[in-house]
């Protein structure tokens, strides 16, 4: 999905974590590895922004649902700059 390398840490991604609470980091990005489970970048953001609740929160970059229990790499990711959108699921309105 996101081709770019970085060319210093090779399996690695910098991510940011954005939330109606705020942004995880605050400012600039975290270093993930392209192994690491998804959901452990976002139990340090939901950890750092005081958040509770969120196990049936979903993550999302782009139109993509992140698979959380998987590894970055595994949800098609290779390298470069991640902003993972992380909240409750959106209920649908009804008539």
């Amino acid at each position: 999905m996101n081709e770019k390398q970085d060319e210093k840490h090779p399996n690695h991604l910098d991510v940011a974590v954005l939330t109606t609470s705020g942004r995880w980091p605050a400012t600039g990005v975290e270093k993930a590895n392209l192994n690491e489970k998804v959901r452990h970048v976002l139990q340090q953001a939901a950890r750092h922004l005081h958040l509770a609740g969120t196990d049936d929160w979903i993550a999302t970059v782009g139109a993509q649902t992140l698979a959380v229990d998987e590894s970055f790499r595994a949800n098609g990711f290779t390298g470069g700059e991640l902003q993972i959108d992380f909240g409750p699921r959106q209920g649908g309105g009804g008539a």
